[in-house]
């Protein structure tokens, strides 16, 4: 280390002083007068806060009170260091800059995309296997439920791997993911009896959960890769057989790669779990205060399942068949949950340098939103060709037929998947009960206006996509919103 001019190096092997720079060597027989000490401890004086530091490196230095008095003519060393506070002026060093927290492979995100969205192809295969009364409500209760409990997972998860590490965090995701999986279980017999539905879709939804859970185990202990294995037999298998237009001969083989990959996602998610469970984990397996916290999570999964497939759920009004917007929107919106990710972290970062680079609040909320705007719009538009490319593929590969009178279902799914990105990052931000409120109402207002069809929806989405944007105007132009969530990251 290079030495500040008219001081002696610093010492490698010298412990830091309390205020956390290393004394500088005592020249030979010490200063021998103020001038001299003044020099002696200069780089202390420069960026010192109040005398106290000064002393606090003065009796560090072996200054004692004795030496005060009968070499400088002070007292103690608390007059004297309040000498030299006076007379050197505060020059403070610059602080290192701070270790980006979100720092990471750009290329995560879009991992995390792909996974969001290839489960998506496995929904059409499975659809002509599933032909028969009842069976819509049956696949609409295990998506609310796996989702429910999938997101109250991932909360409890990754608050006990930040609070207790990964050990202990793997501890619970072991316990919580065949509890979760009894619970998708027990919902779907209840609505079994109740719908009189048929076995194959109930036992899909159990396949169904079992996947979610499985990949939000593997997702929370970094297990991608594994993920991505566990796939590929349901997404590879459901690829042909679509491609091959569904011929019967192959529904069997379809139906079995199906059953595979929850099995296999769960087999690896289990495996990873309790290797990194082997590792010391120790504490409660859920105590009651990590539950309460996830039942905001718990809603938010409920309704943000509701908002997603309610669209298709009910079709088009009067009996004119399926939502073909919403079945082509709803890969592209599962996709785009990658770039959700990556414009999060983008955000956080944008902010962060506006907090140390600002000088006013007024500027500082005034940037802040002008990010989050910038975030928003950025989102919306890679969402836009997401769905654009989606449905070029559908109709080159005779999925479907899509045209311009598919623009308003697909607009509906945009605007939604802007109120979820917006509901997300609140989220981030430490504010979960608004952005449940808020998709909560505009899944009433769905419900409550589906006789009005794609217009209904529509209001609705757009409604949840301006109020939760006004409401993030307002919250992310506190600057100490980002201070505190900085600190606690």
């Amino acid at each position: 280390m290079t030495a500040s001019p008219g001081l002696a190096p610093w010492e490698p092997g010298s412990p830091p002083s309390s205020n956390g720079r290393r004394p500088a060597a005592a020249a030979p027989g010490g200063p021998r007068d103020l001038d001299e000490l003044c020099q002696h401890f200069l780089a202390v004086c420069e960026s010192a806060v109040d005398p106290l530091e000064i002393s606090s490196a003065l009796e560090f230095d072996g200054i004692t009170d004795q030496a005060a008095r009968e070499q400088y003519g002070f007292p103690d060393i608390f007059a004297l260091a309040g000498e030299l506070y006076r007379r050197v002026p505060r020059h403070p060093v610059e602080p290192q800059p701070q270790p980006d927290p979100w720092a990471g492979s750009p290329l995560r995100p879009a991992l995390h995309g792909l996974l969001y969205g290839l489960p998506a192809v496995c929904y059409p295969a499975a659809g002509g296997l599933l032909a028969g009364p009842h069976v819509l409500p049956a696949l609409i209760v295990a998506l609310l439920a796996s989702w429910a409990l999938s997101q109250g997972l991932a909360h409890v998860g990754y608050l006990r791997l930040g609070q207790a590490g990964p050990a202990s965090a793997a501890r619970l995701l072991l316990a919580g993911m065949p509890a979760g999986i009894a619970g998708v279980t027990l919902a779907l017999a209840v609505a079994g009896l109740v719908l009189h539905a048929p076995r194959p879709p109930l036992i899909f939804g159990v396949g169904l959960g079992a996947y979610m859970l499985g990949a939000t185990v593997l997702l929370i202990l970094g297990g991608e890769r594994l993920l991505l294995i566990g796939l590929a037999p349901g997404v590879l298998g459901s690829a042909a057989f679509l491609l091959l237009h569904r011929p019967a001969p192959l529904q069997h083989a379809d139906w079995a790669a199906l059953a595979a990959t929850p099995l296999l996602v769960s087999a690896l998610a289990a495996a990873l779990a309790a290797r990194e469970a082997g590792r010391g984990g120790t504490g409660a397996l859920l105590v009651p205060a990590e539950l309460r916290a996830a039942l905001p999570s718990m809603g938010f999964g409920l309704v943000a399942a509701g908002l997603l497939v309610f669209p298709d759920a009910v079709g088009l009004p009067g009996g004119r068949g399926a939502n073909v917007g919403a079945e082509i929107a709803s890969l592209p919106l599962a996709l785009s949950m990658g770039a959700a990710e990556w414009l999060l972290i983008w955000f956080r970062r944008r902010t962060q340098r506006l907090l140390r680079g600002t000088a006013s609040l007024p500027a500082f909320a005034a940037r802040a939103r002008l990010a989050l705007l910038a975030a928003l719009a950025q989102y919306l538009l890679v969402t836009a060709a997401l769905i654009a490319a989606a449905a070029w593929v559908a109709s080159a590969a005779a999925l479907a037929d899509p045209d311009w009178t598919v623009a308003p279902e697909a607009t509906v799914y945009l605007a939604l998947g802007g109120g979820m990105f917006l509901a997300l990052l609140l989220q981030a931000f430490g504010n979960r009960v608004v952005p449940v409120i808020a998709c909560g109402a505009a899944l009433g207002c769905e419900v409550a206006c589906r006789g009005l069809g794609v217009p209904g929806q529509l209001a609705a989405c757009a409604g949840l996509l301006i109020v939760l944007a006004g409401y993030g105007a307002v919250l992310m132009g506190t600057a100490v919103r980002h201070a505190l969530l900085q600190a606690t990251t």
